[in-house]
């Protein structure tokens, strides 16, 4: 064979062996692989569902999927009413790489006024478990997977259909224990799903839209034992729980709002998906907040618009960590007094003005700030009394919108006429004031809020409505000089999914 002859075969067998080992890849794909590309079809998103007992709706219950670019988190959350009246519920949350490797989780579990806690965490190739304060270690093959996470893999893993199987290594979240699970399609339905509700005037809410899904009744051998439908996104449609409770998919109006109207005392904790409500926490029938935050770290979720890093900045792009302090004491002392000057007034004279809605010329008005105010020349004194006026005499009430004028006529609203009328009575007091506009943290939720920032040398935010001075750091700002956030802000503020990671409560 001639030289050339031989180079050619060499080329065309190189080629062949090349060719045979992607066949071979793609037709027999490694672990690894297999499990990245489940991890591309996983979908940021949260499901809410009904749980119920013996057909009576006994609590709430929802399944949180969040995934930024190094990590992915899932929380579980059971609530349900006790025998005893009381309230008890179940939260895991696991972290996993983008890769699906296990890396910590924690289940926090809570009987009436009992909890408990276990974490586990990997370390090499050992899960170390901390529970009532001890720690154990335990050797794991990786991968491994806790929570709900294992039968979503067991699904997206391959083409679902009645009698597949697969095994794969778990470790209980309950008790960190680590066996191998396996997993079998038993059989395969088709599930109606009400994903949207309203409500009527009574304020119980009905389904309005309703999905068909199809889906597949995933049985495992082995501990932690499941029994679930699984859709063909590998997201849960019904299930039933080793304690017998039966969790069932549908709208988070009819799987929460109908059980806390039927229970407002326990429920307000079940709102822990951390989604934004398109309305303020007194319209949505939520208690006032009784906690106050000095810190708080928040995360946004991967599913975070474009459009919010671009009018915010780089810290509030998808996955960022925002943090939030509330102002410390030292800084609430004013650094000028009563009268100021002429020029200084010429300075900030957009917040010492009355404005559409902050009427602080308005007689009733000036006479309360002047009441108020008396001969004291301090900004900040006069500020904090305004403040707790404001909290004391204006009733919390759900009403049509008003300015400061109609909220001192009525003596009552919500967030917005309490930061209104702060604003104007502060204005009207000499001190430079603005609305702010944002949201709240209340019960694992945000809700939109408004409330006021005092000049005092310094801006200082404080809420008339909570009766904080200085507000907490649960008031996240957004928009200033107005308490309307706008249709543009509003639709992004929706699609907002924002997550605490951390907080630190004022004791």
């Amino acid at each position: 064979m001639s030289r050339r002859g031989v180079v050619a075969t060499s080329v065309l067998t190189a080629w062949a062996v090349g060719l045979s080992v992607l066949l071979t890849r793609e037709l027999n794909p490694s672990s690894a692989a297999r499990l990245a590309d489940v991890a591309l079809r996983i979908i940021p998103i949260t499901t809410y569902y009904r749980v119920e007992q013996g057909g009576r709706h006994v609590g709430f219950a929802s399944i949180a999927i969040d995934t930024v670019p190094h990590s992915l988190q899932v929380t579980e959350y059971v609530v349900t009413d006790s025998v005893s009246g009381g309230r008890q519920s179940d939260q895991v949350v696991v972290r996993m790489s983008r890769g699906l490797s296990l890396r910590e989780f924690e289940t926090i579990v809570t009987r009436v006024n009992d909890s408990s806690r276990v974490t586990g965490a990997i370390v090499d190739s050992s899960l170390v478990v901390s529970r009532a304060g001890s720690t154990s270690t335990v050797q794991v093959s990786l991968p491994s997977f806790a929570g709900i996470i294992g039968p979503t893999i067991a699904v997206l893993l391959d083409r679902p259909k009645v009698g597949l199987t697969n095994t794969m290594r778990v470790v209980d979240p309950a008790s960190g224990k680590a066996t191998t699970r396996t997993m079998r399609i038993e059989a395969e339905s088709v599930f109606v799903v009400l994903d949207s509700a309203v409500s009527d005037s009574s304020g119980r809410w009905f389904a309005v839209h309703k999905d068909t899904v199809r889906a597949w009744r995933l049985v495992s051998t082995g501990e932690p034992a499941f029994d679930g439908w699984m859709d063909a996104q590998g997201l849960l449609v019904e299930s039933r729980l080793p304690s017998g409770l039966i969790l069932k998919r549908t709208a988070f109006e009819l799987a929460f709002e109908n059980w806390r109207r039927a229970h407002p005392e326990r429920a307000v904790s079940a709102r822990g998906d951390g989604s934004v409500v398109s309305g303020t926490f007194l319209a949505s029938g939520v208690p006032m907040p009784t906690e106050t935050f000095d810190t708080l770290r928040i995360r946004l979720g991967a599913a975070t618009p474009r459009e919010f890093a671009a009018r915010y900045g780089r810290a509030y792009r998808p996955g960022s960590i925002i943090r939030y302090h509330r102002t410390p004491e030292a800084r609430l002392q004013a650094r000028y007094t009563l009268p100021t000057t002429e020029a200084w007034r010429k300075a900030l004279a957009r917040e010492l003005s009355p404005a559409p809605f902050i009427e602080s010329d308005d007689p009733a008005i000036a006479r309360r700030a002047a009441r108020i105010g008396g001969p004291d020349r301090d900004p900040s004194l006069i500020a904090r009394r305004i403040v707790d006026w404001v909290h004391d005499s204006i009733r919390a009430e759900v009403l049509s919108e008003t300015g400061a004028a109609g909220a001192i006529d009525r003596m009552s609203g919500d967030a917005r006429e309490f930061a209104l009328l702060t604003t104007a009575m502060v204005r009207a007091a000499g001190i430079p004031a603005h609305p702010i506009s944002g949201l709240l943290h209340l019960g694992g939720r945000f809700y939109l809020h408004s409330w006021t920032e005092v000049y005092v040398g310094r801006w200082i935010p404080v809420d008339a409505m909570l009766g904080q001075y200085p507000a907490d750091a649960a008031h996240i700002p957004f928009l200033t000089g107005s308490t309307e956030p706008g249709p543009d802000l509003a639709r992004i503020l929706s699609r907002l999914q924002l997550s605490v990671i951390g907080a630190v409560k004022v004791q």
